[in-house]
């Protein structure tokens, strides 16, 4: 079979300049971003206000892997309603509209960050947003429902950790950030399961690597995805 057409937005964050080479080598890559980016040269340069090159970019595309956001606490009207509230309806309308069959959203654990940290979160539990930044990804994950709901279109939201490179001060330093880290490899691993499980309809589940306490419950990626971490932070940093 052919590769699978794959549109990637936000390809210069700080996820995507880290799995978009490998993408590369197993897609028929497009991707997108607000500004130019060494890592995709070819990007389409746009923003999540023009649904029309939105919806142009997306002929002929499979599977949306949406990346692009306000990634962190940040004005509410002035950002984070452009970026994550308007800019979301406006991937999602204009994908529906182009025939795309899959969005795969980067959803963040700070829809759940107000839970402690000693205990593990299930898919099941009730949102509780840490953030405001938390909750626009949490309307995302619901807008992602409706779309499934209403028009058919499969939705995977990955409610990622905490994204780190392997040599980040964080993960020997930090107890919060070990206990949810999610590494460049199994942020791959990750999204291709995503990207390639067939018939997933509506799916939601959280991503991290190995820790040493599973305080995200990687059972949903597990059961839904076939998804299996390889990177272990208690072997990467071991006595941290």
């Amino acid at each position: 079979m052919p590769p699978l057409r794959v549109l990637i937005t936000g390809v210069g964050g700080r996820i995507g300049r880290h799995v978009v080479p490998a993408l590369r080598e197993i897609y028929q890559l497009k991707t997108l971003d607000r500004v130019p980016t060494p890592v995709a040269p070819d990007a389409v340069i746009t923003d999540l206000q023009d649904r029309d090159i939105l919806r142009t970019t997306m002929e002929q595309i499979d599977v949306v892997l949406h990346l692009a956001a306000t990634s962190d606490e940040a004005p509410f009207v002035e950002d984070l309603v452009p970026n994550n509230v308007i800019g979301v309806y406006n991937v999602f309308q204009a994908a529906y509209e182009a025939g795309v069959r899959r969005i795969v959203f980067a959803s963040t654990v700070q829809t759940v960050g107000m839970y402690p940290p000693d205990q593990t979160i299930t898919i099941s539990d009730p949102v509780r947003p840490n953030t405001l930044y938390g909750a626009t990804k949490v309307l995302g994950e619901v807008m992602g429902r409706w779309y499934h709901d209403a028009h058919g279109m499969e939705f995977v939201g990955i409610r990622i950790g905490w994204f780190h490179p392997y040599d980040s001060p964080a993960l020997r330093n930090h107890a919060g950030a070990r206990s949810i880290w999610l590494s460049p490899r199994d942020a791959v691993r990750l999204f291709r399961c995503a990207i390639e499980t067939p018939d997933v309809g509506y799916a939601l589940v959280f991503g991290t690597s190995r820790t040493e306490f599973e305080r995200l419950s990687l059972a949903p990626a597990r059961e839904l995805l076939g998804y299996e971490p390889e990177d272990d932070v208690t072997r990467l940093y071991p006595g941290a």
